[in-house]
């Protein structure tokens, strides 16, 4: 039997502009668990709306959300209500990164900064003993948990050095219209004071140019799209990848 893993982007169900864009971040998890465990053992699903409705539906297993800030009050109802169902809540994003206090008895664990090693090892956690025991978690990295009225933060985990180790996102499981984005690097190298990046991402990586490329064309082979928009904090920060780039893009005929 398959363990049902519900994935939900927390989003504002009035604000029309957020419901335009799939959250890549939750495709990138997907892929983490699918190269671990494979393809066989889960069974994914993807949603940012009709909550009640999807939960009764699929009856997930276990819940793993993304929020921001604007929209964290949203988190804790969902979460709220999936906890008087007894199904275990993640919650990811940079809120949980920025505001950790934030966190409420309603999630099971918060997951701090970039999660894709972070999440593998809960779910093996979760595998092996199918709920998560404070005994347990202080051993897993980048993550934070509370016990009665006190929130633990475990080790801070390092960032992931190289990013083409990073399966494509599992766009499969979202919506992509023929105008979509993607992420060519994570962090950025400049260090202002008003912008939460460093804080969530602790340096600037990049993507290697054949990567990107790699994942234009199954965009445009795969998922018929036409325009890409780059989403990076800065996406001219690394000028010769930017070059390699343009380069490589030019000489691939299947981009033409």
């Amino acid at each position: 039997m398959k363990l049902r893993f519900l994935l939900i982007n927390v989003i504002h169900p009035d604000v029309e502009v957020e419901q335009r864009q799939p959250c890549l971040g939750l495709g990138y998890l997907v892929s983490a668990l699918r190269k671990r465990f494979g393809r066989e053992f889960f069974e994914f699903r993807v949603i940012d709306r009709d909550i009640k409705k999807e939960v009764k539906k699929f009856r997930p297993d276990i819940v793993l959300m993304s929020s921001v800030t604007q929209n964290f009050n949203v988190a804790v109802n969902y979460a709220s209500l999936l906890k008087q169902e007894h199904i275990p809540v993640i919650i990811g994003g940079i809120h949980i990164s920025m505001m950790p206090s934030s966190l409420g008895s309603c999630f099971d664990v918060g997951v701090i900064g970039e999660g894709e090693q972070t999440i593998t090892e809960l779910i093996e956690l979760f595998l092996q003993k199918k709920k998560f025991l404070t005994q347990d978690l202080i051993a897993i990295e980048g993550i934070l948990f509370r016990e009665g009225d006190s929130i633990h933060f475990t080790k801070p985990r390092l960032p992931i050095e190289d990013l083409d180790l990073i399966d494509l996102p599992a766009r499969d499981l979202l919506k992509i219209d023929r105008h979509t984005y993607m992420f060519t690097s994570r962090g950025c190298p400049y260090k202002c004071e008003f912008c939460a990046s460093t804080r969530f991402w602790p340096k600037a990586r990049f993507f290697s140019a054949e990567y990107v490329v790699k994942e234009i064309t199954d965009l445009v082979r795969n998922y018929n799209v036409k325009l890409v928009s780059f989403y990076d904090d800065l996406f001219i920060a690394h000028q010769e990848r930017l070059k390699s780039i343009v380069y490589l893009v030019r000489k691939n005929k299947k981009l033409k």
